[in-house]
Order: C-alpha cells, then structure tokens, then sequence
C-alpha cells in the first residue's frame, strides 16, 4: 500500500516538473517571438561566416573526449575503457534532454555497467558516485570562472555575490565531503546499524551499493588522480568556451570574455531551468548573457540558435551512431 501510494506520488510529481517545464519553454519561446526583430535574425544568419561554425562543432567533440578521460580519472581504480565509456556518456547527454532531474544521469551510470563484472570493473554504483563528483569539480570550474570574469570585466553586483556564493558552497560541501571521506568507515559502521533496524535484508541490499558508491568519489584521495582530473576538467570548459567564441566569431562578435560569460550562465541556466530540449531557455540566456557585452538582442538570438545546434547536435549524432554500433557488437557476440 505504501510503495503504490509513492509510486503515485513519484509519479505526479514528474508530471508536474513536465508541465512547468513545458510551460517555461512556452515562455522563453512566446517573449523571444514577441518581442525580437526576426527580419534582422534572419539577415544576421545569412550574412554569417559558417566556417568559424566548424570550429565550434570540433570544439564541441573536443568536450566529449575531455570528459570520458576525465571519467576515467574519477574511476582510477577501475577498468573503464574509452568507447563504452565515451557511448553512456553521450547516450546520458541525449537522455538528460528528455528526462527529469537529471535522469541522463542516472542512464549513463547504468549504461556503463559490464554484463560480467570483474573486481576492477565500475558498477553502476560506482559510476553514479563518480558522476556526482563531476559536478564538484564542474562548481569549481565554474567558481573559477567567475573569478576570471570579475578580473577582466565590469560585471553587476548580482554576478558578484553569486560567484562568492559559489565559493561558499564550494567550501562548505568541500569540507563536508573531505569528512565524509576521512571517516567513511565510522559512518559505514553507524549506517550498518541503523539499517540492521529495518526490516530484514535491508542492510545486505543497500550498504553494498553505499560503498560502491563512494567508491566513486575516492580519487579525491589521490592528488596524481586529482590533478588529471582537474586538467581534464579545465581542458572540458575550455573547449566550451572554445565553442562559444567560435560561433560568435562567425557573427563579427569577437569577445572571448562574453564567451566565458556566456558559457557560465548556459552551464547553470540550463541545470536550474530544465526544459525539453532546452528549447527556449537556450537562445534566451543568450539573448540576455550578450546583451550584457551590447551584443543586439536580434544578433544574439541569432547566435544562440546557432549555437544550440551546434552544442545540440553532434552528441546527438554521436550517441545514435555508438549506441547502434554497441548493439550490433552485443549481439554479433551473443550469436558467436
């Protein structure tokens, strides 16, 4: 009774964050039709040198290499090969497009687990633990950036007071998580009796999965594994940035400042925003992030639609032409 009463719970919450989500994108869509000059958007896309767009897409492919090797530096301790690594990657990307909370998340940890484990390979749970240490490090990045920015440039107060309230979660959480792992087997321990508390089986069915998951996290522990990551991780955003300035290029825009701004505000936008498809929120936080640096509203939905293409679709392409690949694989095995 109680598992369907959640089950129902779970499942009207989804629709809800769906509406809202829908209702968000119908928003951003209507203000940007509403009250841009699409005359002016359609000349700033003609007129506009796609050469330095082919920059961006290689810029973009350039992210997802950084990134399975700065997965394989989270999960140092197993045997996470490249190409099953880099197809949940992007197979996760595509997902998070579509499922809520981050559920790409969840699909790329699950897609990553072997069929037959090894005590070096990276289990669901422990993929999950890594992947959640990805957006620590993708806060410092972005904390970073932001101090970068506030260097370079005039930028408002409200940017200001958000980058050192970045830098207070960042703290904050850092110690949080350094305790968590500095005495990981005391609250092992104390997790074990708690759930020796419920019913029975609980505790041989969780506490296993707890420890995967933290094992996730133990590259902190190594400062060799730590710094890889962190040079994967700057390599990550700088490609980001590398797209955006390209992109913008092709449209005589050519601030690599507002790149770097712009690549901020779509990281966090996007993650606090959630849409289909990032559909509306996209070219609006591009609308509003260029406006900033006196880029024309018209100019600059110009290039965020641009711009969504590009970061939209190579992974897109990507993920199809992997996944299928991973499939054939499976079953040329499976008949063999």
């Amino acid at each position: 009774m109680q598992s369907t009463w959640w089950a129902q719970l779970k499942s009207r919450t989804q629709v809800l964050r769906w509406i809202l989500s829908l209702g968000v994108m119908v928003l951003s869509v209507w203000l940007l039709l509403r009250e841009l000059d699409w005359a002016q958007v359609l000349s700033a896309l003609r007129s506009a040198e796609y050469a330095w767009v082919v920059l961006g897409v290689l810029a973009i492919v350039g992210t997802f290499f950084s990134r399975v090797w700065r997965w394989q530096a989270l999960l140092w301790r197993s045997d996470l090969r490249f190409w099953p690594a880099l197809t949940a990657l992007l197979v996760g990307q595509v997902a998070n497009l579509v499922l809520p909370m981050r559920g790409g998340d969840l699909v790329r940890a699950m897609w990553v687990r072997p069929e037959r484990a090894t005590e070096r390979s990276a289990g669901a749970s422990e993929a999950l633990g890594s992947v959640a240490l990805e957006k620590v490090w993708d806060l410092l990045a972005l904390l970073l950036c932001g101090l970068l920015l506030l260097a370079l440039a005039p930028l408002p107060a409200w940017f200001s007071q958000s980058t050192w309230s970045t830098a207070g979660i960042l703290v904050i959480g850092g110690l949080v998580l350094w305790a968590g792992l500095r005495w990981q087997d005391v609250l092992f321990r104390w997790a074990a009796l708690i759930l020796a508390r419920f019913p029975a089986g609980w505790d041989k069915a969780l506490l296993p999965r707890l420890q995967r998951l933290a094992q996730g996290l133990n590259s902190l522990q190594s400062a060799q594994a730590s710094g890889r990551v962190f040079l994967w991780t700057v390599l990550y955003w700088g490609c980001g940035a590398l797209a955006n300035w390209a992109v913008m290029r092709a449209f005589g825009v050519h601030s690599p400042v507002a790149a770097i701004f712009l690549l901020a505000a779509l990281m966090v936008g996007n993650a606090v925003v959630p849409t289909p498809a990032r559909l509306g929120v996209f070219e609006g936080l591009c609308v509003v992030s260029l406006g900033l640096f006196d880029v024309p509203y018209d100019l600059a939905l110009a290039i965020g639609l641009v711009l969504h293409l590009v970061v939209m679709g190579p992974p897109l392409i990507a993920a199809g032409l992997l996944a299928a690949l991973s499939q054939l694989l499976r079953r040329s095995h499976e008949s063999a």
